[in-house]
């Protein structure tokens, strides 16, 4: 609804543009509904299984660990012929690779302004507070750059971080000596008033039916779909969701939070009251999950906040990256229990649909 506001044109010369690549991305002809600057990460482990997809990169991103199923994506992966992990952690996924690039964390790196749209749009600035902790990391820009370099296509990147925030801010009249004082700046305000907003839709309406939808093969009229797994008598729908304190897969070995999660018993799977009962289940009790894929025991979580017929299971544990110390085995990892689902159109992990059985251990 508020306006947005971004970095204006930049030196060519100075700052030249990478060319797209001339091959499409991986599943956007086979799931015309995934966004075409992303395609689908699981169609492309889908290619890795049967050797379409030779080699991938990662940066930030622990695929193994909770974007499907987790054995699928293990497996997957270990067909191709390189694997290049760019993180601050061994992770699942850096478990796997031939080769892991060690990151910096943001408090030892200079990151790009960020422009913050709104009734008075602003640029923000993420800046180095500390020195390199470890002498045998890099900052991300480094280590793509270089890897550009290696690759015989350094000619665009020939500019450092720094050089490139500057000119960026200077398009919007801000120094970067500035913004580094001040870490936030309000930018000239745009004189903007609330009024009926333009989608980005071929009507400029919000519409409750899509040709692309249809042409997709799927119903263009927003309506109830029937689920893809309907629990038998005695199973359960294992739902998933995302808890405050952490993001994703990413947090579960940070100190303080981690702490948090035992503390509270943060990785428990809640379940209804009704249920708990007819099954003999208290507070705390251990429980034994299981699903067609996979078999975990966690402490239970017994709530009215649950319906019946329901369990639900935070996204952010069962760790099994012994490097992760805190993280290792502590919880479950729900997409253990999903099997390889994937979304037609749009190729999105289907990662609530599944049945599954609980006991008392």
């Amino acid at each position: 609804f508020t306006p947005s506001v971004s970095a204006g044109d930049v030196d060519k010369e100075k700052f030249p543009s990478v060319p797209k690549p001339e091959n499409k991305i991986a599943g956007t002809e086979e799931y015309p509904l995934a966004l075409t600057s992303m395609g689908t990460n699981l169609f492309a482990a889908e290619q890795a299984k049967n050797g379409d997809i030779k080699g991938m990169f990662f940066y930030n991103s622990n695929m193994a660990a909770g974007y499907s199923n987790t054995a699928y994506l293990a497996d997957a992966l270990s067909q191709l012929d390189l694997i290049v992990v760019v993180d601050v952690q061994m992770s699942e996924t850096a478990l796997l690779a031939d080769y892991v690039l060690p990151d910096t964390s943001y408090l030892e790196r200079l990151e790009l302004p960020e422009f913050i749209g709104g009734k008075v749009p602003a640029v923000a600035l993420r800046d180095q507070v500390l020195e390199k902790v470890h002498p045998n990391t890099r900052p991300v820009d480094q280590i793509f750059s270089e890897l550009a370099e290696a690759c015989g296509v350094g000619e665009y990147f020939p500019f450092t971080v720094e050089e490139l925030a500057a000119a960026q801010l200077e398009t919007v009249g801000v120094s970067l000596d500035e913004l580094k004082e001040k870490g936030i700046v309000e930018l000239s305000d745009p004189g903007f008033e609330y009024k009926t907003p333009a989608f980005k839709t071929p009507t400029e309406k919000f519409q409750f039916s899509s040709e692309a939808v249809g042409e997709a093969g799927l119903n263009p009229v927003i309506g109830w779909t029937p689920r893809l797994v309907e629990p038998k008598q005695g199973e359960f729908y294992l739902v998933g969701g995302k808890q405050g304190i952490h993001s994703h897969t990413m947090t579960q070995n940070v100190a303080t939070m981690n702490a948090i999660s035992r503390e509270y018993g943060l990785e428990r799977a809640w379940i209804s009251v009704q249920d708990a009962a007819e099954l003999g289940i208290a507070d705390g009790d251990m429980i034994e999950i299981a699903s067609s894929e996979h078999t975990g025991q966690v402490a239970a979580r017994v709530t009215q906040r649950m319906r019946p017929g329901v369990v639900f299971l935070p996204t952010h544990y069962g760790g099994s990256s012994p490097y992760q110390s805190r993280a290792y085995e502590f919880g479950l990892n729900m997409t253990d229990f999903v099997p390889f689902h994937m979304e037609p159109g749009t190729g999105a992990t289907m990662s609530q649909e599944v049945a599954v059985t609980v006991r008392k251990v």
